[in-house]
């Protein structure tokens, strides 16, 4: 049973669930001005989170006061997701995906064209890798009533760019 749990909520905040002991605890973090659409964790000391204020922000769970990076956008960011390489996928309500690492490093864009985009809203992301796959896959769902699975290749730990991203 996962003992920590983050949610995200409309009122700007972000909550952590705690249930390794036998008295829960619920902190709240605030450090966004709209709502909350995704939080999640990646790495296991570090909470990603997305809010339709447009931005995504990367914290520590040791020290949530601030966060260590704030990613700025020009859309809202809908269901992201962290990969088990450390790398975001950003889906916007302008068609985009982006792909960042956790030090606000933008590593890509997903193609947006007709053949090769979505062509709405992408509401949601998931991952499907493990800490040693090259490449992974990456799956993207949106209003447009289409997924698309893009085969992820992930640089070497010396590259900082992704060196392919192509449609599945």
């Amino acid at each position: 049973m996962q003992r920590l749990v983050v949610t995200s909520s409309k009122d700007t905040t972000f909550r952590l669930w705690d249930f390794r002991e036998a008295i829960h605890s619920v902190s709240v973090f605030q450090g966004h001005t709209d709502s909350v659409t995704s939080a999640t964790f990646a790495s296991g000391d570090k909470v990603v989170s997305g809010s339709d204020d447009r931005t995504v922000k990367v914290w520590d769970l040791k020290n949530m006061r601030s966060p260590l990076t704030t990613i700025r956008l020009d859309s809202p960011v809908n269901r992201l997701a962290v990969s088990n390489q450390h790398v975001i996928a950003i889906p916007h309500d302008n068609r985009h995906v982006r792909l960042f690492d956790l030090n606000g490093v933008r590593l890509a864009r997903l193609p947006r064209s007709n053949r090769q985009g979505h062509r709405r809203m992408v509401c949601s992301v998931a991952w499907l890798d493990d800490a040693h796959s090259k490449p992974c896959n990456l799956f993207t769902c949106g209003f447009d009533r289409l997924v698309f699975g893009w085969r992820v290749t992930f640089p070497n730990k010396d590259d900082t760019k992704l060196n392919t991203v192509k449609p599945n």
